[in-house]
């Protein structure tokens, strides 16, 4: 039990280093810019960045339904057939249709 104790501390001081303390850091420097700014600027600046983001999914969504319009989006699907495997000394021996009837069970006889 002491290797899986010791590898979670490893994973959790690993995934602090490298996600939780950046994006705290990241939060805190960016909340201490937004109060900042004044509250209408600050409308200003989320519907203008609010504007921005729509128009670029519009203009993704837009250029795919083009390119699906020209067939340029999908390519040709060829399709492979499964070979058969090549055993070289089977070590099964075939059914005997005596023993067995149509549902492959065996018979009582």
């Amino acid at each position: 039990m002491n290797l899986f104790s010791n590898l979670r501390a490893a994973r959790d001081t690993l995934y602090n280093k490298v996600w939780r303390s950046p994006k705290g850091r990241l939060s805190a420097k960016l909340r201490s810019l937004c109060d900042g700014i004044p509250q209408k600027q600050r409308l200003l600046v989320v519907s203008i960045m609010l504007c921005a983001f729509v128009l670029i999914a519009f203009f993704v969504f837009g250029h795919a339904c083009y390119k699906i319009g020209l067939g340029h989006s999908g390519r040709l699907v060829e399709v492979e057939h499964i070979q058969p495997l090549k055993i070289s000394k089977p070590d099964v021996k075939p059914i005997t249709p005596v023993a067995y009837d149509d549902a492959g069970m065996e018979s009582e006889d």
